[in-house]
Order: structure tokens, then sequence, then C-alpha cells
């Protein structure tokens, strides 16, 4: 008993020393899906769900836009590169109550935009072949001379575990 109490003391240390210290939480709202930052500075991509009333909007289910909190957390749109290379995101497939995406900077990763009428909409990934509802991504991007090119060195993906509902935190290391 105490061993498995000792390893959940580790574990739960280190989902807490990958957390990012400083970092602004954007305002939670009924429609928030969630939100991704990265280690260059503490700008926001957040995603909500696009609703007509209590209907997903069919052609535009999710609302993508950036708080730059470096310039008193104003909320602007994406810009036209960061939507076309890297935060926007490109719909992949739909069915009834089922949106997959991508982000535009992989091919690897899929979002799902599941809508229930008990939950509502969320969004699922699955990494490292564990399903979490997302809530949010931080990307730690690698050192360089230049943000235009940068690179990540690995993202995180915090939310909640699919089936248990308990909190979920994965790392995926970047090539």
């Amino acid at each position: 008993m105490k061993f498995i109490f000792s390893l959940y003391i580790i574990c739960f240390s280190c989902f807490i020393s990958l957390a990012q210290a400083g970092y602004p939480e954007p305002e939670k709202t009924e429609t928030r899906l969630f939100y991704i930052q990265h280690s260059n500075n503490h700008n926001t991509y957040v995603y909500d769900v696009n609703l007509n009333g209590k209907v997903i909007n069919q052609l535009e289910p999710i609302n993508e836009y950036r708080i730059i909190y470096t310039e008193n957390g104003i909320k602007r749109p994406l810009t036209t590169l960061q939507k076309s290379r890297a935060y926007g995101l490109i719909r992949v497939d739909s069915q009834p109550n089922l949106f997959t995406f991508r982000l535009a900077a992989s091919n690897k990763l899929l979002f799902h935009l599941l809508v229930t009428k008990n939950e509502g909409a969320k969004i699922f990934v699955t990494v490292n072949t564990r399903k979490i509802f997302l809530e949010k991504m931080f990307i730690q991007l690698k050192a360089g001379l230049f943000s235009i090119n940068a690179k990540a060195d690995y993202v995180l993906f915090y939310g909640t575990d699919f089936y248990s509902g308990k909190p979920a935190m994965e790392k995926v290391l970047m090539d």
C-alpha cells in the first residue's frame, strides 16, 4: 500500500512540475473547447464551439482566435499565417454530431469534436494510445535564432481521461 501511495505522489509531483508557472489561463466559458500556449510568450490560441442557439454551426463549428496577453489580453483573430501554417484547425471529416480536424502544423494528430445532448460539445484526442477530452496544450519550442521556423521540442496535453473522467496529462516528444 505504501508503494502505491508513493508512486501516486511521485506521478502527481511530476504532473505538477510540468505545469507552466506564471502562464495566464483564459477565462472559462460555456463554449470553450481547449486552448494552446507555447514557451515563446504567454499569448494563447483559443478554440470555442460555434453555436447558433444550442446548435453547432455546421459550416464553421469552431471559433479560433488568440488572446494577446502582451497587449493587455486583447482578443484578435488568428493571422493568415497562424491559421494556414500553425494554429488553424482544418476539417478532415464530418458526421452527425462528430467533426474531425487537424492542426495546420501537423497531419499526425486528429481532434474530434463530439456533440452530445447531455454533455454538449467536447474535443477529444488520442495521445500515446490514451483518449483524452482536451482542455489545453502546451508546446515547448526549441531555442533558435528566428521564431519564424520554430520547431517543437515536446507537447503536453492536459484534460480528462475519456473513460474514467480523471485528470490526464500526456507528453509527446517531437522529432
